[in-house]
């Protein structure tokens, strides 16, 4: 069976500090950090790589879009050219008297 001990572990929600406390005074004796979660060099470097990559992937769709929305709009606006001889002059106010 195991023995009573005066002290508390408590472990913060917040940081997940891991808290010895003494029960009855409610002193913190003793405080382990929590271990970090670090990514080793090679690993952040990969992240890094893979990161560009799909920024370079999203930059180059989005040309591509531009490009085609851009041949659109020039296309549109050549058949507008062909057009305009079939367009009517308005009426000038001026000549309407």
């Amino acid at each position: 069976m195991p023995k009573k001990s005066d002290n508390l572990t408590v472990k913060c929600p917040c940081c997940e500090a891991v808290l010895t406390v003494h029960a009855t005074s409610g002193e913190v004796l003793f405080t382990e950090k929590p271990k970090k979660k670090g990514l080793s060099f090679e690993d952040a470097l990969q992240q890094v790589q893979r990161e560009k990559d799909t920024a370079d992937d999203r930059f180059r769709d989005a040309f591509a879009k531009e490009e085609s929305r851009m041949k659109t709009v020039e296309d549109k606006f050549q058949e507008a050219l062909k057009r305009k001889d079939e367009l009517e002059e308005p009426i000038r106010p001026l000549d309407w008297d």
